[in-house]
């Protein structure tokens, strides 16, 4: 024991390693009680940094459900059915067809539209509400207004607003809140209002992405000093004013009652909404009083940390050298050879304890530098200096310099070899070597020929070069990623895909361009094997025309893929399925959300279509290909594609299996009577029940049980087989429509257009440019 506890004052070896941690644990010491002392300054910036960034997030989600909101009134004020409808003062038979026409679109717009509950626009001349799923004309339209526990008139004021657009919020008798967006149509004049539309969005259906909080309250403010937010919440509305938030960078502090609070806002980019958090100040503070008990424990255990490891690592290493003549003078005097082994072994050992030293050290030092890259690209550190000076220290890298940024992510990760035929508990440690064996491969071709570094963030490696316009411009660069991209699918089967930013020249916008970056990987996610693995922001941008123009087309075209369907056109459904993934979703990163809400469009068309022709017959069926849950695991293009064409494929093969059993024989006899008489203009479902002696109701709805789709169906569409015929053989639409049975060519263009998409002149005028393209 004597021996095991003698130290020689003067060993350096001891003295050092006791300095060292002591000056490591003297440093966190120094910043507790630089926290202690500077506690309550320190603890309100970070509480206003941290409510300021969750108000952000808040912020950013709700202001584009607002900005849907304002996009969805502007779509519907230029409607061309809207704008004929606000100078009807009563409805007759076309402009109810027309009015029919346009809740069915706004319908559609509302079923993309996740958060709102109802659309509806009030028309001042005819006195008439028009909503995305009924017509209330004036007699009744106070049905409607009773819905929302109003009487007509408080529904008008509750609606009435003097500006372009606006809101208003109303309460029922339960205390549940929602917000009317409104959006006023003019005359060319702007003097007098045609029209109001209103997008009615419960408060439940926002509040459902704000979390509950225990001690304190998330919650909107406006001007008239309306609040919406949990109602649960321990916090009094009464002492809550709109003007109390007048300054967004600093923390408000105000005592409600005996209590104290901390308040953070931000302010709406729409309307005069204010996202605020207001949190009891003690709920930060009651550890004030534990700091300094954990001060003084800290100092304790770091003293005798120090002295133990001190101790032990100056008696496992002390003086090594010596040690080893001091061996080689004691076998000096032996008759022996000196026996060597034993001083390789402990200068072998020496040199492995190094290395282990020197690799954890590396490791902790790639850790901390990971640690604050990633701190300021999430908002945890706003400190550019401390960025900069990291990151030019550890890599060499200025963010002064022109830079871009490279997020890098694994498409097909379970495709890779490195995967194949491992077990469960293997994953793990072969995602590390994943993860190194890519990184070495980038490292080696593009990080040694460019000044850059690499890093992990959120599960993706993050790369930053600093890169002049000249040298991107010359394709070098792309050259070497689309080669190591090669090297990835060829040696380990794995694609990878990257998305890169735009040049960057300041610090500043380092966040900016890590989200462009990582914007681009989206973007790729969604069009999948269409485009390309690796991607520039700026080469994510297009051209392109009004994205109404889009929304029209796109509408057309689901009218003619649902009476596809209808029809029995299986194969050419099909076909035209893939046509519109291929041509209505535009290739631009702006419009991303465009592109999810038309994809979310053409599923309800297809749902909707399975549902009237499957689900009312079969409903049994329908439920077990459960085709809604199916279509909306759909995450990109490519997978939308692959669902709705098996979908598809199942439905149809099960509606052909279904339509080829044998029917009665009066089914056959009203399709050879249709097939003899289509031309005759008084050829109806009542004619040909009265011909069979049969109920008119009951052979209705049989036949289309039996042949999937209804009579006055079959007589259209029989007509417009024949129709098509006659135009390719030169006659004009009027004389078409009289040969087929239809007293006029508007009726008949009005019936081509819902079954065909296009009009019959259009039909006739694409038939005759293909001819000349194939001369």
């Amino acid at each position: 024991m004597k021996k095991l506890f003698h130290f020689k004052t003067r060993d350096k070896i001891f003295y050092s390693y006791l300095i060292s941690y002591l000056v490591i644990g003297i440093l966190p010491i120094l910043i507790s009680l630089f926290v202690y002392f500077n506690y309550g300054r320190v603890v309100l910036d970070d509480i206003h940094t941290s409510q300021s960034s969750t108000l952000s997030q808040l912020k950013n989600g709700f202001d584009d459900n607002l900005e849907t909101v304002v996009k969805t009134g502007n779509m519907l004020a230029e409607n061309d059915k809207l704008k004929e409808l606000i100078t009807i003062k009563g409805f007759s038979a076309g402009s109810l067809l027309e009015a029919a026409k346009f809740k069915d679109e706004m319908n559609t717009i509302k079923s993309s539209i996740n958060f709102c509950s109802e659309i509806f626009v009030y028309l001042y001349s005819s006195d008439s509400i028009i909503t995305n799923t009924k017509l209330y004309p004036s007699e009744i339209n106070y049905i409607f207004a009773n819905n929302y526990q109003l009487t007509k008139g408080e529904m008008l004021t509750a609606i009435d607003t003097p500006d372009y657009k606006g809101y208003k919020i109303i309460k029922d008798k339960d205390g549940n809140s929602s917000i009317l967006f409104l959006q006023n149509v003019y005359s060319y004049n702007y003097k007098d209002k045609l029209a109001t539309i209103v997008t009615v969005v419960p408060w439940k259906n926002i509040a459902a992405g704000i979390a509950t909080m225990k001690e304190g309250k998330i919650y909107w403010i406006n001007k008239g000093n309306q609040i919406l937010g949990d109602n649960k919440a321990s916090v009094s509305e009464d002492a809550i004013s709109y003007n109390d938030y007048s300054n967004e960078s600093k923390l408000i502090e105000k005592r409600i009652g005996s209590t104290k609070y901390v308040n953070s806002y931000v302010a709406s980019d729409y309307y005069d909404f204010k996202y605020c958090i207001t949190i009891p100040k003690s709920h930060y503070m009651k550890e004030m009083n534990n700091l300094i008990f954990g001060i003084v424990l800290q100092i304790m255990v770091m003293i005798g940390l120090a002295f133990i490891l001190a101790w032990y690592y100056s008696v496992k290493n002390y003086k090594p050298i010596s040690r080893l003549f001091t061996a080689l003078k004691k076998n000096k005097k032996a008759a022996r050879d000196i026996n060597f082994d034993n001083i390789e072994n402990y200068i072998e050992n020496l040199y492995l304890e190094n290395q282990t030293l020197s690799n954890s050290c590396n490791q902790a030092k790639d850790a901390l530098f990971n640690q604050v890259v990633n701190g300021y690209i999430k908002g945890w550190n706003n400190d550019e200096s401390i960025l900069e000076e990291t990151i030019l220290s550890n890599t060499g890298v200025s963010l002064k310099k022109p830079y871009i940024t490279m997020a890098i992510t694994y498409a097909d990760i379970m495709e890779c070899n490195l995967f194949s035929g491992i077990s469960e508990s293997e994953k793990e440690n072969t995602f590390k070597l994943l993860k190194f064996v890519v990184k070495n491969i980038f490292e080696e071709n593009i990080l040694s020929k460019y000044a850059g570094f690499f890093s992990d963030i959120d599960g993706m490696h993050l790369c930053v070069l600093n890169i002049t316009d000249e040298i991107l411009a010359n394709g070098s660069l792309s050259f070497d990623i689309r080669k190591c991209l090669s090297i990835y699918k060829k040696l380990l089967n794995l694609k990878v895909n990257i998305g890169a930013s735009k040049i960057h020249k300041e610090c500043e916008a380092f966040s900016k361009a890590y989200n462009e970056a990582a914007q681009v990987l989206s973007f790729q996610s969604f069009w999948g094997k269409d485009y390309d693995a690796f991607a520039f922001y700026e080469e994510t941008n297009m051209e392109y025309d009004t994205v109404y123009n889009y929304d029209s087309q796109l509408m057309e075209k689901q009218k003619k893929l649902y009476n596809m369907i209808v029809s029995k056109e299986y194969e050419q459904a099909t076909e035209f399925l893939n046509q519109i993934l291929d041509e209505m979703f535009i290739k631009d990163i702006h419009c991303m959300d465009i592109n999810k809400c038309r994809m979310f469009a053409l599923i309800n068309t297809v749902y909707s279509c399975l549902s009237d022709i499957v689900g009312r017959s079969d409903g049994e069926y329908f439920k077990k290909l459960n085709p809604m849950e199916r279509m909306l695991k759909a995450n990109s293009i490519e997978s939308a594609r692959h669902i709705m064409n098996d979908i598809f494929r199942e439905i149809t093969d099960h509606l052909k299996k279904c339509l080829t059993n044998e029917y009665p024989n009066w089914v056959q006899e009203i399709i050879d009577f249709v097939d003899d008489n289509y031309s005759d203009p008084n050829l109806n479902v009542s004619i040909l029940a009265d011909k069979l002696n049969m109920n008119l109701s009951y052979v209705g709805r049989t036949f289309k049980s039996y042949t999937g789709y209804g009579i006055t169906d079959m007589i259209h569409i029989r007509r417009i087989e024949e129709c098509k015929r006659r135009l390719l053989l030169g006659e004009s639409v009027r004389e078409a429509a009289e040969s087929i049975g239809y007293l006029d060519s508007k009726s008949l263009i009005r019936i081509f257009k819902k079954y065909e998409g296009i009009t019959p002149g259009q039909y006739k005028s694409n038939f005759e440019k293909q001819i000349v393209e194939l001369a």
